[in-house]
């Protein structure tokens, strides 16, 4: 028996490969929402390089510190934003614990990615579930969930979240093959 027709897998489907369809991830007509932390920041603070402190503690060692202005963006993704992207229909949607945090993050968006996000589409959450969010903005400012969008993030619960809320969404690491692309050409 094929293991991927046992119904404990019954949702996997071997055709279905949004996180490969190049041609999608380029469309600059697309409303993107990028989350920062794993996307557009590189992630890694702290003296083991990916945690300065307990997760328990972080947003309160936020309130003091701000470890945004350390954080570095990449070539690849203004290449990518500047090249796929058409900077009103950009947004971020971040989870973020405390306005300090916001903040930091908005004055790092500036630094590293200006002209990419209008302020006003810069949107920060306290709850890992982005899905609600993304589809109110959606269907706000939008044609709800027919708009064509793409959520771009590095969590997979996140990613699972918003794939079941119906929202299109891929891993950061899709923009790999992009990258390869451009690389070679």
């Amino acid at each position: 028996m094929n293991l991927f027709m046992n119904s404990q897998f019954k949702s996997f489907d071997p055709a279905y490969q949004l996180g490969l369809d190049t041609r999608l991830m380029r469309d600059p007509q697309l409303v993107r929402v990028f989350d920062i932390d794993g996307v557009l920041a590189i992630y890694g603070y702290g003296s083991d390089g990916i945690n300065v402190c307990s997760d328990t503690e972080f947003d309160a060692f936020m309130e003091s510190h701000d470890l945004y202005q350390y954080a570095r963006g990449t070539t690849f993704m203004r290449s990518y934003l500047k090249s796929c992207t058409t900077p009103h229909l950009n947004y971020v949607l971040s989870q973020s614990g405390n306005e300090a945090q916001d903040r930091q993050k908005i004055a790092f968006l500036k630094r590293e990615y200006d002209g990419f996000f209008p302020e006003d589409h810069i949107l920060f959450t306290r709850e890992p579930d982005k899905t609600s969010i993304v589809a109110k903005l959606l269907s706000e400012h939008f044609d709800g969930l027919a708009t064509p969008h793409l959520c771009i993030d590095d969590d997979v619960r996140v990613l699972d979240q918003l794939q079941a809320g119906g929202i299109k969404a891929i891993h950061v690491s899709s923009l790999l093959l992009l990258a390869e692309m451009m690389h070679s050409a």
